[in-house]
């Protein structure tokens, strides 16, 4: 009786501790799901139960357990080096970021390899399609047309993983190795576009400050024209006369021997021959039209009298001497002197004009 009691308790023993380790309470972190499966005790297959979003856990549970897979987007680097379309070989790398679509955890753990579902699925279809595109430019135009090289990988990766857990969120090349040869070419190619569009911004700065003095001279001009046509001989004579006057009256001695006017005045000759031929309407039309085109060039931008539209503004342009050219100051002021002496002039003339005139 004692023997039978002895082998009850044992059993019982036994059997409670099979089921204390049958018990289990998975647990699944932040950022995961995890995909619940039950093992049977001694018979029967694993099968799926449920799905967990972390951080979640099951509870206490009788043979239940939890593989976990990462939701979170991560970023996966390949590196290649391939023949570019003109026969160079170029070294790069490729920056994926990937992420499974969120709730895909079960079908990614049946049907994508669970945790392994880069190595297993996505790492060789990307590498081809990068490959593939990348052999079809010129090693060159990875560098100038990277975010072209680049969408175009994306897009073929979106619709490779189209209807997939795997969501393609950007592909980024960088590190990009060239052969010498290349890069020195590259740098060469690069530094002359720099020095044409220094040259440019030389040559419009250039015409804009041309503009500018071509104005400045038709003004001048059109002052002169009008001092001109209002000028008097007689007041031409009577300001020579007064000049004879105070060479007279100087204090120093002063011999001046002048022909006198053929009419027997005793007058000094000053009026020398020759015919004044005032602008035409046509010669004023011309003159007005120069006029407004060069104002026209001088009030604009030097980026805007650039002949190439392509061209940007050079770094360092102003720095290195390609900014605004210089004006001459010496030469705007002897342009602006004549203007503020045929102003003076002017008034000077039309006041002695009058004076004369009361004389006579």
């Amino acid at each position: 009786m004692k023997k039978a009691q002895g082998l009850m308790l044992g059993v019982i023993l036994v059997g409670a501790g099979l089921a204390a380790g049958a018990c289990t309470n998975p647990e699944t972190p932040a950022g995961h799901e995890g995909y619940v499966y039950h093992v049977p005790l001694i018979w029967g297959k694993k099968e799926y139960r449920d799905t967990l979003e972390g951080p979640e856990s099951t509870g206490l549970s009788w043979r239940l357990y939890v593989q976990n897979i990462d939701m979170r987007a991560r970023s996966y680097a390949e590196h290649f080096e391939l023949l570019t379309r003109d026969n160079l070989n170029v070294s790069f790398e490729v920056n994926t970021r990937i992420r499974l679509r969120p709730g895909s955890s079960k079908e990614v753990v049946e049907d994508w390899g669970g945790p392994d579902w880069y190595e297993w699925n996505v790492k060789e279809p990307l590498r081809t399609r990068v490959r593939r595109r990348v052999t079809e430019v010129d090693a060159t135009e990875i560098q100038a047309e990277t975010g072209a090289v680049r969408d175009r990988i994306q897009e073929d990766l979106d619709e490779r993983f189209a209807d997939t857990p795997i969501e393609i969120l950007s592909v980024d090349i960088g590190a990009i190795t060239f052969p010498r040869r290349l890069m020195a070419a590259i740098q060469e190619k690069i530094s002359a576009q720099q020095e044409y569009a220094r040259q440019q911004f030389i040559l419009a700065e250039t015409k804009k400050q041309a503009a500018i003095r071509v104005v400045d001279a038709l003004k001048v001009a059109n002052q002169q024209q009008i001092i001109s046509e209002t000028l008097d001989p007689l007041y031409v004579q009577r300001k020579a006369v007064q000049v004879y006057r105070q060479l007279a009256e100087g204090p120093n001695e002063a011999a001046v021997i002048l022909p006198n006017m053929p009419e027997g005045t005793g007058l000094p000759k000053v009026l020398a021959e020759g015919e004044f031929r005032p602008l035409s309407d046509q010669d004023r039309e011309l003159l007005d039209e120069m006029e407004a085109r060069y104002m026209e060039i001088a009030d604009k931008g030097v980026e805007e009298l650039v002949d190439d539209p392509d061209v940007e503004v050079p770094e360092g342009f102003d720095q290195e001497g390609g900014g605004e050219v210089p004006a001459d100051d010496a030469a705007q002021e002897e342009a602006h002197a004549p203007e503020a002496d045929s102003d003076a002039g002017a008034s000077e003339t039309s006041g002695e004009t009058g004076a004369a005139e009361g004389d006579e």
